[in-house]
């Protein structure tokens, strides 16, 4: 969460104008993440103030949303603490704010945990398996943006900003990486929606065993959920260029409390996670080149990616 597109009190006004939430009472930006713009709103409603988020999709399509807003709703329906979207007058969920489509969602409660532990590791493994069984049955299908073909392409185009050593370095773990694809392709790994982004700053809590809220989810789309795993192991469970291993056996067992992984999920677990470093070292490499052009953002260093990445061989 970024702010590219800045607003002014009066903008903010108009846009309400299509809500029945109440009036303008403060905004503020919030520069955490590094992909959309996104805004706090305190709103007046009967006496009471209430909170709400505006987020302004700078990269996701309106098509995209098509999909993303109903799963929310969908998910929020199915017991997923979620923030849930909020309806114009009109009915509709998605509005436009100076040539780009944006919501307003519930404002969850809790904290951004800063000190992991093996307890937020279990609890946020639980959730992520809870979202993954909720959405099996969303009938709505949209594959992720940014899957193993997305990074065989930015690895293989010889775009990224990194020196000959590095660039060698991607393109033989990508290599090794393409076996192990292929394999895949052959076994019967469990599919369907994945968040694909489930790091810290993507998750609320009310306390260390309990999720208020898991956020953001427009990096996501139809994957391998041993993949999604992966990626939620990684974001939680790596601390000082490696991963911490009690915090690792914490998460999968949140994980499997909620949805038992099969043999096959758990031989290939490994790997996945080293798919799942690699993808966030590229996709960082790719946010640190394109962040300039924000008024408020938060980038995220590629080579803590790199690091753990060679940990892991």
């Amino acid at each position: 969460m970024s702010v590219y597109t800045e607003l002014n009190a009066e903008e903010f006004t108009q846009l309400l104008s299509h809500y029945d939430l109440g009036t303008l009472v403060s905004f503020q930006g919030i520069a955490a993440g590094i992909e959309n713009t996104n805004y706090k709103i305190t709103l007046k409603r009967s006496g009471a103030n209430t909170d709400y988020f505006l987020t302004i999709f700078e990269q996701t399509s309106l098509n995209e949303l098509n999909f993303f807003i109903p799963l929310l709703a969908h998910l929020k329906s199915n017991n997923c603490h979620v923030a849930g979207p909020k309806a114009q007058i009109s009915g509709r969920y998605v509005l436009t704010v100076k040539d780009k489509p944006a919501a307003i969602f519930d404002c969850l409660s809790g904290y951004h945990v800063e000190d992991i532990t093996p307890l937020e590791c279990f609890a946020i493994g639980a959730e992520l398996a809870k979202v993954h069984l909720a959405a099996e049955d969303f009938t709505a299908v949209h594959q992720n943006p940014r899957g193993f073909y997305w990074l065989q392409k930015q690895i293989n185009n010889d775009r990224l900003s990194v020196d000959s050593d590095d660039q060698e370095i991607l393109k033989t773990i990508l290599l090794d990486l393409q076996k192990s694809w292929a394999q895949w392709q052959t076994q019967d790994l469990p599919k369907g929606f994945i968040h694909g982004d489930l790091f810290a700053d993507n998750c609320l809590f009310h306390d260390s065993k309990t999720v208020s809220g898991v956020i953001d989810f427009y990096a996501g789309g139809n994957d391998y959920w041993v993949y999604d795993l992966a990626i939620c192991i990684l974001a939680w469970c790596a601390q000082d260029k490696m991963l911490m291993a009690e915090r690792k056996k914490a998460l999968v067992k949140g994980y499997e409390s909620v949805r038992k992984l099969t043999s096959e999920e758990h031989n290939a677990l490994p790997t996945f996670i080293r798919l799942a470093t690699l993808r966030f070292w590229v996709s960082r490499l790719i946010a640190q080149s394109s962040s300039s052009g924000a008024a408020l953002t938060t980038s995220k260093n590629p080579d803590e990616m790199k690091a753990v990445l060679l940990s892991l061989n």
